[in-house]
Formats: C-alpha cells, sequence, structure tokens
C-alpha cells in the first residue's frame, strides 16, 4: 500500500513538494482555501480539497489517515498584513494543530511545519543557530513563534514534528537573482548593510523529504551557504554582468521589520542533509 501524505497549502512550495512525492510513490492529499484552484489540484495530487482551517466549520477529516504531513500556510494578500497573519499563524495553525491532537487513529505520523529564518530578526550580522533567541519585539515574528511552537507541541510518540525554518526562496519562477540585477543603478528603501539568508526551492523539497524520512524532530534552519549583505550580493550578481551596482540605503526605515542574521545550516547538514545549490551565486548542481 503506498504511504499516504498530506499538504496543507498547496502554493508554490507546497506544490514542488507534492510533485515530488508523487514521483516518489506516495497517495497524495492536498488543500486550498477556494474553489478556484481546486481544478488544477486535481491533476496534483490524488485527493484534492478545500480547507480553510481557521472556519469554524473546517472538515479535518482529510487529515485522519495520513502517515506524514506538509504545513505549508501564508497569508494569500497583502491586505491587512496584520490581521492575515493572525488569521494564518494565530487561528488557522492552531485550529489544524488541535484538529490532529484529535485524530480518532491512533496512526504513526510525522508532521513538518515550514516557517521562516525571518523571525531572528536583528542579530547585528551574528552566526545564528536554532538555539538563539528569535525577535519576539516584531509582532509577525511573535506569531511565527506561536504557530511553531503549537506544532512541536504535538510530540507524542505516535506524532513526530519538526520545524523547517527556510530562508528567502529562489528557483523557478522566483528568480531573485534577475529580480535584484534588474535594480542595477537604483535606490533601494531597504539597509544594504543587512544579511539575508536564501535556500532554493530544490533544497526546500529534498529538506522535507529528508525530514519525513529520518522523522526529524524540533527546529532546523534550512538555508543555503550564502551569507552576505544585501549590498555585496547585488554588487556579485551586477558585476557579474558589468552592470551598475544597486544602490541601498545604509540605515533602517522606522518601523521596518528587520533581518539581519548569518543563518547556521550546521545542524541540518550533521544530520546528514546536503545542499544540492548552496547559493544563488553558483550554478544549481545535477540531480
Amino acid at each position: 500500500m503506498a504511504k499516504r501524505f498530506g499538504v496543507v497549502g498547496c502554493g508554490y512550495v507546497g506544490t514542488a513538494v507534492a510533485l515530488h512525492l508523487r514521483q516518489q510513490g506516495y497517495e497524495l492529499t492536498g488543500t486550498t482555501t477556494g474553489p478556484s484552484r481546486l481544478a488544477e489540484l486535481c491533476d496534483l495530487v490524488d485527493h484534492p480539497r478545500i480547507l480553510c482551517a481557521g472556519d469554524p466549520g473546517a472538515d479535518f477529516s482529510v487529515l485522519d489517515d495520513l502517515d506524514g504531513l506538509l504545513i505549508s500556510m501564508a497569508p494569500t494578500t497583502a491586505n491587512n498584513k496584520e490581521d492575515q497573519y493572525r488569521a494564518v499563524y494565530g487561528e488557522a495553525v492552531t485550529a489544524l494543530v488541535e484538529a490532529l491532537r484529535r485524530r480518532p487513529r491512533e496512526q504513526a505520523l510525522h508532521v513538518s511545519y515550514l516557517s521562516s529564518a525571518g523571525i531572528y530578526g536583528d542579530q547585528s550580522g551574528a552566526i545564528t543557530t536554532e538555539q538563539s533567541p528569535p525577535d519576539l519585539s516584531n509582532t509577525t515574528n511573535a506569531l511565527l513563534v506561536q504557530a511553531e511552537n503549537a506544532v512541536l507541541d504535538l510530540n507524542t510518540p505516535m506524532i513526530q514534528t519538526c520545524v523547517l525554518r527556510l530562508g528567502g526562496i529562489y528557483g523557478p519562477g522566483n528568480d531573485i537573482p534577475s529580480f535584484i540585477r534588474s535594480a542595477s543603478g537604483q535606490p533601494v528603501a531597504k539597509n544594504g548593510n543587512h544579511i539575508n539568508a536564501w535556500v532554493h526551492l530544490d533544497d526546500i523539497v529534498r529538506g522535507v523529504d529528508f525530514a519525513l524520512q529520518l522523522r526529524l524532530q524540533g527546529i532546523y534552519n534550512l538555508v543555503d551557504d550564502l551569507q552576505l549583505t544585501r549590498r555585496e550580493l547585488s554588487n556579485a550578481l551586477c558585476d557579474d554582468e558589468g552592470l551598475p551596482p544597486v544602490i541601498w540605503e545604509n540605515h533602517d526605515r522606522p518601523g521596518a521589520r528587520v533581518f539581519n542574521a548569518r543563518v547556521s545550516n550546521a545542524r541540518l547538514l550533521q544530520m546528514g542533509f546536503s545542499l544540492r545549490t548552496r547559493s544563488m551565486l553558483e550554478p544549481v548542481a545535477a540531480c
């Protein structure tokens, strides 16, 4: 019998994970929050479902018979950003976790939850590990950590849960290097001295599969090896094409969410994971 895997949130990452696991022979359930993408899901998964986890009448029975689950939820619009984040990370994730806790079948389940390395906030560019405290002074970060904790609290002998903190995502359909080059010679209202974390879509897919196979528990940074400031990264990308540099600001804008950390991927690599793409400055490795 094929193992059964569910993807809650079949967006950019969830879709890529579903495609990969279907090729591995998994029987897939995938969810979306509205009917507009249901037809598309029919071509992607075996069991497409509409699931609005934050709704009082949400039907969580789709979770009952799974062996593995990816929670890849994110706000769908940029309007009222704080309200959107609260609805997803403060309400929908909590409701989903409670549904998993009440599953009628005592069946072993592994859960991977996708979070963000951005919760570390301003670490002044220091090396940052999973033991580094997140920046809870920021409302968005506090909501993300609340959701992480809810998922991690699910851990029982029958349910193993892990949190994968992702860097900024690049890959097919999300060509960050070209986007950065498009700002060549132009002013950008972000602090160019800050260090961001990044990860290729393929390595997220491989990371979810790796976590499932090893039934990882706890928190892991899923980021590539690149630890450059925005200015250093854009200079490298623009110099490669003979373009003038991006003109970054040298200070934070008031009220801006700050991320400035050299996020370490050492813990995941020590578990045996290997990156296919070490940075967006290097060619993608062959499969």
